[in-house]
């Protein structure tokens, strides 16, 4: 067997696009010398397809285009094909997961996944009909277990098992020579390492070779690294890149092992996370058919980086950055977002809203007085720049407004409603605080935010002389407490035991808990971490905060 990869960055539904992209994998294959090719999880459908695989007229339209692609390929190559296959009357989902055999311009065999993962991000055992028989196939003179992504997480890194059922063992047990995995494994931070170790330990466990082809790409929240890679049993890998669409032939000279690419640092795993934000902005908006991004560019650093990022994504001329000075808004931050703009190489405009606010505070002073309103007198300010972002966004054809929030900021509700939450997109949703300031002094983005941005301290510049930690913990507290409550789940007692004080600890948790009806409004936030809001974390908004989670 001459085993190839296609790691393609699929659309879903997009069947005319993932077709069109399959075919020229396949010729691209060919023209190495491949006689087989190993494509993703769900490749003719897109991934996740989530509800659109209860509607009969889609699952149809995937089965024509299978029907359409062993057609048009009958004298190339045998393809393992990841799509969808209509289970049988009777059963509780109408499709499986599967992946097909397409050789000699037909149908020769398929896998459908066994184990439907339910857990983090996915629910894909709402949709689909779980596989039942784990069999070997004889492709290309080789004796081949397919095994679709989940159905080989069968154990922690400590070995651990995690299903009663072990369907790479069971293909083994029958003789299979080599383990084929189309993959839909999203990405997060540390993601990448993790799954090698996992499938290095399967593979020398069971004693044969996996060769795993992973989606690469945007779809929505989730981003997809592709990293695709053939594991032998010995710890050698041949790898395929990062955050790109490639087609390799493998089973040559493999690459050095694992230890090497596990020994990253902050900086690589910043890196890292930054390409994810870039090819997540990038597809989103091909994908969802948006052209530019419009975004307020306050002189601060989410604003900057945001900015950043939707430039490394769609190129300079698709952003266009909107300063919109308030009452309290400082000369320095002006001249900062200015700066900003020039460095990035954007359309910029300053637009005042100064008036705007005067005259809302005037229409609403006979109800409110004319004191100070606190809080309501801030927001009203970012209220006005979101109205006129997205005002500004739907005079152009194509444009959409980013969310400029992180993740720091969301979890404790220190965002607007309707404010600067406005957009269609959150980018740095999932960042910390601290995470946005690493991605903004990272080598490879030196110069291009001003230090001066850089080196104040944050502030919403709603009132006269604000900064964040006026209503906040220093970030470091702050995002100390956010990681152990909200990704790692720790308990209020596991938290204060690591040295942050107690009442911080209260607070901050009370502030997380009472903003999630603010998190359910926020646009798609981009998932980088390994639990992020949204897709990957879901919790009722309305419910208690007492005994267990706030002990008096």
């Amino acid at each position: 067997m001459r085993l190839a990869i296609a790691q393609i960055n699929t659309t879903v539904g997009d069947l005319e696009g993932n077709y069109a992209l399959i075919l020229e994998a396949v010729r691209r294959a060919s023209d190495l010398g491949a006689d087989t090719v190993l494509f993703p999880e769900l490749a003719t459908c897109g991934y996740p397809p989530q509800d659109l695989v209860t509607r009969p007229d889609f699952v149809s339209s995937v089965e024509k285009m299978n029907q359409r692609i062993a057609e048009d390929l009958e004298s190339g190559p045998a393809l393992i094909l990841g799509s969808l296959r209509k289970a049988p009357e009777g059963s509780s989902r109408d499709v499986y997961n599967s992946a097909l055999i397409l050789d000699q311009g037909r149908l020769q065999g398929f896998h459908d996944k066994i184990l439907l993962p339910t857990y983090d991000v996915f629910d894909e055992a709402r949709t689909f009909e779980p596989g039942g028989v784990a069999s070997v196939h004889s492709i290309r003179g080789k004796k081949v277990g397919i095994a679709i992504c989940e159905d080989l997480w069968t154990t922690t890194l400590s070995g651990q098992p995690t299903y009663s059922r072990d369907p790479g063992q069971e293909l083994v047990e029958q003789g299979a020579e080599i383990l084929l995995s189309p993959s839909a494994s999203p990405f997060h931070a540390g993601r990448k390492k993790i799954r090698e170790q996992v499938f290095a330990a399967q593979s020398k466990r069971w004693g044969v070779p996996i060769c795993l082809a992973n989606l690469v790409g945007g779809n929505t929240e989730l981003i997809f690294d592709g990293g695709s890679f053939l594991m032998d049993p010995d710890g050698s890998i041949e790898r395929c890149p990062s955050f790109s669409s490639h087609v390799a032939l493998v089973g040559g000279v493999s690459q050095s092992g694992l230890d090497a690419a596990f020994e990253d640092t902050n900086e690589e795993s910043l890196q890292e996370i930054a390409d994810a934000l870039i090819l997540g902005i990038s597809d989103f908006f091909q994908k969802c058919s948006h052209e530019t991004a419009v975004l307020g560019l306050s002189g601060g650093i989410d604003s900057a980086v945001a900015a950043l990022l939707a430039v490394e994504a769609l190129g300079s001329g698709h952003v266009r950055g909107v300063g919109m000075p308030g009452p309290y808004s400082s000369i320095g931050s002006q001249e900062d977002a200015v700066d900003l703009a020039q460095r990035l190489g954007i359309d910029f405009q300053m637009i005042s809203i100064q008036e705007s606010y005067t005259q809302m505070r005037s229409s609403l002073e006979p109800v409110l007085g004319t004191g100070n309103w606190g809080v309501a007198q801030e927001n009203l300010q970012s209220r006005i720049r979101g109205a006129t972002l997205m005002t500004l966004a739907n005079s152009m054809p194509g444009a959409m407004v980013l969310a400029t929030g992180n993740k720091s900021e969301l979890s404790v509700g220190y965002c607007t409603l309707y404010g600067d939450m406005c957009g269609g997109l959150a980018p740095l949703g999932d960042l910390s605080k601290q995470q946005v300031y690493g991605i903004a002094r990272l080598e490879k983005f030196r110069g291009r935010i001003p230090d001066s941005t850089l080196d104040k301290p944050p502030s919403a510049e709603l009132a006269p002389d604000q900064v964040d930690t006026d209503s906040l913990p220093p970030y470091e507290q702050l995002d100390a407490i956010l990681s152990g409550w909200v990704e790692q789940r720790l308990s209020f007692q596991e938290i204060v035991d690591l040295g942050i004080p107690e009442e911080s600890v209260r607070s901050v948790i009370r502030l997380i808990e009472i903003s999630e009806h603010k998190r359910r409004q926020s646009a798609p936030i981009l998932r980088v971490s390994a639990r992020a809001y949204g897709v990957g974390r879901r919790v009722p908004i309305a419910r208690s905060l007492d005994g267990w989670q706030l002990p008096s």
